[in-house]
């Protein structure tokens, strides 16, 4: 796997005897700062086939480059993607599983949940809990994506044609209103705000600030804060062993913004549908992900 070092951030890595991963973490170009959070190019082979894939407060667009995958949203509903195919997902509130043959390869681009909106067109409540085929998205453009996508030489042909792609989609493409884009940034960095202080500060009622959140996300300001928090929270995990001095679980649910400890596990539950102790069992190492049990 070929990246040019000036874009590459970070590379994740795992040999084990059974299981292999390599990840390569790409930042995205300079025309699309802030329209995008970068790329992944990944492989992997795996003695297991299935992944949980967990809420969280961004959007998925993966195209795949190997063995057939199948997806299955958290509405349940599944779709095949074969190499060349791809897909993208919006907010989650429950779990999604990915399966595999054991070997995988593909790129993943990170999205902003407001990126994907501007790619749709549509409201993001189309697309809550679910997985849509990229080519349902991008219409023949993404089949034709995909297909550049497979046949590139190495990382860095890849990596150019997703950067040539995009630049072009996103230019051809109005942005979301100004305002709009203010109140999603309130709320995100500016957890001190209350809701009803962020629809001031915007100049809106509370209830057009849930309405052009829910456009440009798919849910609701409270919810978009508790999946962000639940991100944190996961990545945290993540991370490595509690330490001394973390406080333990009832110290990590602070530091993450949980009222207390039987909060956090509330929560987690409700979004992996799994304990945080389950969680970390079935961890896998070197930001491997989730095995599903």
């Amino acid at each position: 796997m070929t990246v040019p070092s000036s874009r590459l951030v970070s590379v994740r890595r795992h040999d084990g005897p059974r299981d292999a991963w390599h990840v390569a973490n790409l930042a995205p170009p300079p025309a699309l700062s802030g329209l995008l959070g970068g790329y992944a190019d990944y492989r992997e082979r795996t003695s297991f086939t299935t992944r949980r894939e967990l809420p969280h407060a961004q959007a998925v667009l993966i195209v795949n480059l190997a063995e057939p995958i199948g997806i299955v949203g958290g509405d349940g509903r599944p779709i095949t993607v074969r190499a060349g195919e791809g897909f993208v997902a919006g907010a989650h509130l429950a779990p999604a599983l990915s399966r595999s043959g054991g070997t995988q390869a593909g790129m993943h681009v990170f999205l902003p949940l407001s990126s994907l909106r501007r790619l749709l067109g549509c409201p993001l409540t189309e697309v809550v809990d679910r997985v849509v085929p990229l080519d349902a998205v991008l219409g023949p453009a993404g089949g034709r994506l995909g297909q550049a996508l497979a046949e590139a030489p190495d990382g860095a042909g890849r990596m150019a044609i997703l950067d040539e792609a995009l630049t072009r989609r996103f230019a051809a493409l109005p942005g979301l209103p100004r305002a709009q884009m203010h109140a999603l940034a309130l709320l995100r960095d500016r957890p001190d705000l209350d809701i009803a202080d962020v629809a001031r500060e915007i100049g809106w009622s509370a209830k057009h600030l849930a309405a052009r959140v829910k456009d440009a996300l798919g849910v609701g300001p409270r919810t978009y804060r508790r999946l962000l928090r639940f991100e944190a929270l996961t990545k945290r995990l993540g991370a490595g062993p509690l330490d001394e001095g973390s406080g333990g679980w009832a110290g990590i649910a602070i530091d993450a913004g949980y009222c207390d400890q039987s909060h956090m596990i509330r929560e987690f539950r409700e979004f992996a549908r799994l304990t945080p102790g389950q969680y970390l069992a079935q961890s896998l190492p070197d930001g491997g992900g989730l095995v599903e049990a």
